[in-house]
């Protein structure tokens, strides 16, 4: 094993645990022994990352001698995803590396200085500990009628896994023991309830709230994918490098470094990285999103220094690293000069829109999604439908996008104008439809999966053949649970990808 340490912070080890006894214990590296150097994720490996870790090292016993077989294997491609990813953000391949030992020879995998950490992917928990709101946080902020709505249309509770939204804001408002335990990240900001409670606010912006004061406390959920997009968007927020994450853009697209309107991408190069095994190809819906706009006139400002918009660490509740990201994206706007900002991601708009005023004051920008421009400004030619050759469609409406941004029908719009298209709505749908299960990448257990059965079964019940949606996060979550569905086999594509490449879009 090489001797290279770190250009900058400490050293984190991952050592198979038939390997950690021959490794000596001295100063300098921090290790973390594991059962299969094949448990290690791409989450643990980046989350070490954001804690400050320079370099992670993974070392495992060499093939023939791994008694589960394929840990070296799996460690290997979990190595290839990480660098990939850091290579986006700024980081030398050299920042992951992998190595094998024999268990049977002491000292034979390095000498350098060891010592045991903690596995920062952890999940810290408090139980029925109680925490005190702050004093900004009074019983005004959410006044509760105690009529139950919330718990009889909210899809988590209906799942019958015993959560109840007005439970958890009456223990979180007037005990603080909700605080103390993974109950209040089992919202999912659907806002689904907040149709049909009489007080009119938002259970799930109260809940947002909530989780600050959590995560404060060192209470933490389960972080899906063992913390991997959290981790990403916190090695933004505190150890902003020089990215590479444009070199998808092809020179037949059209795009500026400077002007009034900005696309902004989000973390799409980093889900076409993680997510490969669900089909999932973001960067071609950036691509054609990109070639959308340059049909009806318009060469958007694409910036390499834009970074995650920090809706999953706000929705996390880590509001600091959130507030580092925003004013590092707006400060990146206005030296670009741009006035307006287009979305392919609600949630990256929802977060600009009502979360940016908050972190750091008004932002100044016109906030757009990308829908609504192309129902603006494009042509959308309706050809004769053949009946015998229709493809039967139908549209999910993101919870960002429609119930709390109130974008409904450009989409459809859209979709209505394509040829030989038929688009059929789901028993619910707009208002209240039901939501993809995404939990801002949060507690994805079995409740979650069975909502987004739920919403697949809707689809194949009015014989769709294929659910169009306008939130790459929607299409990752559905694909997954499509992915292991026996019967709600559907075809999930993106909206801008079907409207690009029907080529209806023409500039005026």
């Amino acid at each position: 094993m090489t001797d290279t340490k770190p250009k900058s912070g400490f050293q984190v080890a991952y050592v198979c645990s038939r390997l950690a006894g021959n490794v000596p214990i001295v100063e300098g590296q921090k290790l973390r022994s594991v059962v299969c150097i094949g448990q290690v994720t791409t989450g643990q490996i980046l989350q070490a990352i954001s804690e400050g870790a320079g370099q992670v090292l993974l070392v495992g016993c060499q093939d023939e001698n791994c008694r589960h077989e394929l840990g070296p294997e799996i460690a290997r491609e979990q190595v290839a995803i990480a660098r990939k990813v850091l290579e986006l953000l700024g980081y030398e391949r050299t920042a992951v590396e992998f190595f094998t030992g024999d268990p049977g020879l002491k000292n034979n995998i390095t000498n350098k200085q060891v010592s045991f950490v903690e596995d920062a992917t952890e999940t810290v928990g408090k139980q029925m500990a109680s925490f005190d709101i702050p004093a900004d946080f009074t019983a005004a902020e959410f006044v509760c009628l105690e009529c139950g709505r919330c718990s009889g249309i909210c899809p988590i509770a209906r799942t019958g896994f015993g959560f109840s939204p007005r439970r958890l804001i009456k223990q979180a408002l007037a005990e603080g023991t909700a605080l103390s335990s993974r109950a209040v990240y089992a919202c999912l900001g659907c806002d689904l309830c907040s149709t049909v409670c009489p007080s009119g606010e938002s259970i799930g912006r109260t809940v947002q709230r909530l989780r600050a004061i959590a995560f404060n406390n060192r209470v933490k959920p389960v972080l899906a994918h063992s913390g991997v997009i959290q981790a990403i968007g916190k090695i933004m927020a505190q150890r902003p490098k020089k990215q590479r994450r444009s070199n998808w853009i092809t020179p037949d697209l059209q795009v500026s470094d400077n002007g009034e309107t900005a696309l902004f991408i989000g973390c799409l190069p980093y889900f076409d990285v993680l997510f490969q095994e669900l089909g999932i190809n973001s960067l071609k819906t950036a691509r054609n999103a990109i070639r959308c706009l340059n049909k009806i006139g318009v060469t958007p400002v694409v910036m390499d220094e834009e970074q995650c918009c920090g809706h999953d660490l706000l929705w996390l509740g880590d509001v600091s690293s959130a507030k580092a990201l925003a004013e590092h994206n707006l400060k990146h706007l206005q030296r670009a000069g741009v006035r307006r900002v287009v979305f392919l991601c609600p949630e990256c708009q929802h977060t600009f829109q009502f979360d940016y005023p908050k972190l750091v004051n008004k932002t100044g920008l016109e906030l757009i999604h990308i829908s609504q421009l192309l129902a603006e400004r494009g042509e959308q030619p309706r050809a004769e439908k053949q009946q015998e050759s229709r493809r039967v469609i139908t549209y999910h409406d993101p919870c960002r996008l429609g119930r709390q941004l109130g974008v409904y029908e450009p989409p459809r719009q859209l979709l209505a104008a394509l040829p030989d298209i038929e688009l059929r709505e789901m028993e619910h749908n707009r208002q209240q439809a039901l939501c993809c299960g995404g939990t801002s990448w949060l507690e994805c257990g079995a409740a979650v999966k069975l909502m987004q059965e739920r919403r697949l079964a809707e689809a194949r019940a009015i014989g769709a053949d294929t659910v169009v949606t306008a939130c790459t996060k929607c299409e990752i979550h559905l694909r997954c649970a499509m992915s292991k569905s026996a019967e709600n086999k559907v075809q999930i594509i993106n909206f801008i990808d079907l409207i690009c490449e029907s080529d209806t879009m023409e500039a005026r």
